[in-house]
């Protein structure tokens, strides 16, 4: 009996016409195949499995959707059924080298993972979240020989992404997706849980170390202390800003604790500029309020946004619009109501400045215009975003993104003009997904920022261009050689954390004039 593989997972057993993912024994003696029926009158019931050595059929049998497995070397074998049910589901089968099913287990939950122990004797699957289920995220440990249930056990890890079997101590090691391991008794127990609560305080693990802050009932002891300084430096470096938030904040709550106002205040500032909705805004403004009086000198009293401005070494203003309901706003008296950005834009343009409303889709349409001497018309629609991140089907289109930022270099405005054709021939006169982008405003920004300006925002963005297409402020002005890009808040409006990072990462590091505008009721003697 032959197993053809295709690729990596998918094998074929002709004979069988059964077509699915095989295991192997630890020996490699072996094969569990386990998939579909091909040809089956009844398609959701027309899963099966195989056991195969050597070319030899051991052991066929019928399951609904057999789609995980594992076998050891005794022959004996495990199978999860995700079933064909409408809700979450799962069933967990266990059978002995004969084939006979020695234990059958149903799951309100869908099943992902599974191991067996090189002897045979135990198994254990593991399923994922399940709302409001008991079943819901849990490592259930079986013992074959016996045909029973062991234990159930909530890994510290949530997922896991391997187990171990230790039989001869009674251990079950689950692995961690960070390669982390947890052990268990097979009566379900962690074993040695203090010793795995440090080494996860040492991997700077924010939720454990966020753990021990809350339950920690008296004071906090020196080494402890020091590790989880350490823990949480390592989560505070350049990376993802709401990590680095997060381990902003828990260095806070640390300093709280130990009764550092000051140093608690200076981390929770540092989290709401990576990240205005870290959550510690009010606490932030409680220690400023006590922190103020011991530092000599009372502090000004500055809106929210003020705050967060002053957080990103931005600039701050106050823009007074007429309110005309939820969400809508107007310049002048004489305008139609607006969202909040159109609004402003108004009231810009009346002061002389050019600009449009459209967060960063100018600035990303500009960039993919200048970043090829004649764009190709099959990426017309293509974000740019995409070709500089390489993340595109063919191979012919995963340009260099050194390349494409030396094309930015050397754009002229012929050439923004000829690549604007391409890319507005979708829509007719704007860009597919930027439909208040206009050619005026493209070759506008471009006029404005100059190559050697323009260059230093595509050397920005070529290192994160998932990351920097989000956060842009909702305008881009400018006017004559000067140019702004404006953040524009609501009362009810608040920063988030794409916007603090494309504001830390590429417009304040690159000089650019960045304004949050906080937009308030025009009072009646302002009005005329």
């Amino acid at each position: 009996m032959v197993v053809k593989t295709y690729g990596e997972h998918v094998v074929h057993v002709p004979e069988l016409a059964l077509m699915g993912r095989a295991s192997r024994s630890p020996d490699q003696r072996l094969t569990l195949v386990f998939g579909t029926i091909m040809g089956g009158e009844k398609p959701d019931r027309d899963g099966g499995y195989a056991v195969i050595e050597h070319g030899v059929l051991h052991v066929f049998g019928r399951a609904e959707r057999p789609s995980e497995g594992a076998i050891a070397d005794t022959g004996a074998f495990a199978l999860n059924d995700w079933l064909h049910r409408d809700g979450l589901a799962g069933r967990f089968l266990a059978c002995r080298a004969d084939g006979t099913v020695i234990i059958t287990q149903d799951f309100a939950a869908n099943l992902s993972g599974i191991a067996i122990s090189a002897d045979g004797r135990y198994a254990v699957c593991q399923t994922l979240r399940s709302p409001g289920s008991a079943h819901s995220n849990i490592v259930t440990l079986f013992d074959i020989n016996e045909g029973r249930e062991l234990a159930r056990l909530q890994p510290q890890c949530g997922t896991a992404r391997d187990f171990k079997f230790d039989s001869t101590h009674g251990r079950l090691h689950v692995i961690g997706h960070d390669g982390d391991c947890e052990s268990y008794t097979f009566a379900g127990e962690m074993v040695d849980r203090e010793g795995w609560i440090l080494r996860r305080i040492d991997r700077g693990d924010l939720a454990i170390i966020g753990q021990v802050l809350k339950e920690q009932a008296g004071p906090l002891d020196s080494a402890l202390v020091e590790r989880l300084r350490r823990g949480l430096a390592q989560r505070a470096l350049p990376g993802e800003n709401w990590m680095r938030a997060r381990a902003k904040r828990l260095e806070g709550e640390l300093c709280e604790a130990l009764g550092d106002g000051a140093g608690a205040l200076a981390a929770y500032e540092e989290a709401l500029a990576l990240d205005p909705q870290a959550g510690v805004a009010r606490r932030a403004d409680k220690l400023r309020r006590a922190v103020a009086p011991a530092r000599g000198a009372k502090a000004p009293k500055m809106s929210r946004q003020a705050h967060q401005a002053a957080r990103l070494g931005i600039r701050h203003e106050i823009l007074y619009l007429d309110a005309g309901g939820p969400k809508l706003w107007r310049f002048a008296d004489t305008d139609s109501y607006l969202g909040v950005e159109e609004a402003a834009l108004a009231q810009y343009v009346n002061e002389g400045w050019s600009g449009v409303a459209a967060e960063g889709g100018l600035v990303l349409t500009l960039i993919k215009a200048a970043s090829f001497e004649r764009l190709p018309v099959r990426h017309a629609d293509t974000f740019v975003e995409a070709l500089y991140a390489r993340n595109v089907a063919w191979a012919e289109d995963r340009f260099d993104p050194d390349d494409l930022v030396s094309a930015v270099s050397r754009a002229t405005e012929a050439q923004i003009e000829r690549n604007w054709a391409v890319i507005s021939s979708t829509a007719g006169n704007s860009p597919a997904y930027y439909p208040r982008v206009r050619l005026e405003h493209v070759l506008g920004l471009f006029a404005v920022l100059g190559p050697e300006r323009f260059t230093s925002i595509a050397r920005v963005f070529v290192t994160a261009p998932y990351d920097l297409r989000a956060g842009w402020p909702d305008l881009t002005l400018w006017r004559r050689d000067k140019l702004r890009f404006v953040e524009v808040k609501s009362p009810t409006d608040q920063m988030h954390a794409s916007q603090a990072r494309l504001i830390s990462t590429l417009l304040v590091p690159l000089g650019f004039h960045t304004t949050l505008a906080e937009v308030q009721q025009r009072p009646a003697e302002v009005r005329g």
